[in-house]
């Protein structure tokens, strides 16, 4: 946690990702890796649902077919994993309410890392 802190303000990360956003080059997983300058330790574990505003995670979705439930954790390790971004989009898209990162997660057995990939807002 606290690793879209060392990116800069929210204000830095948004523009960050606006960029991001008008830049549709698609890269691979390693490729990823190398730009964000990971250690060959870290590991990617999936695609994760970010609240930038909150710094909160995505970790649970309780759907009955009266309501909705949406759980959030406080550290990206408790995220609901998603194993392409395509199905973390889809459901990013579903939360209207709030601002959203679509992120990739790397770990190793030290650190997290988080790096958005998809965002609902411009």
């Amino acid at each position: 946690m606290g690793q879209a802190k060392n990116r800069g303000s929210l204000e830095d990360r948004i523009k960050q990702a606006q960029e991001k956003k008008a830049n549709t080059e698609t890269i691979t997983i390693s490729e990823a890796m190398k730009k964000l300058n990971l250690p060959e330790s870290a590991q990617f574990s999936g695609y994760v649902i970010h609240l930038p505003e909150s710094d909160e995670f995505l970790a649970n979705i309780d759907e009955t077919e009266e309501m909705v439930k949406y759980a959030y954790a406080k550290t990206p390790i408790f995220a609901k994993k998603y194993e392409n971004a395509e199905d973390a989009i889809a459901i990013a898209k579903e939360i209207e309410k709030h601002k959203i990162y679509v992120c990739g997660f790397f770990e190793d057995d030290t650190q997290i890392w988080v790096n958005d990939v998809w965002s609902n807002f411009d």
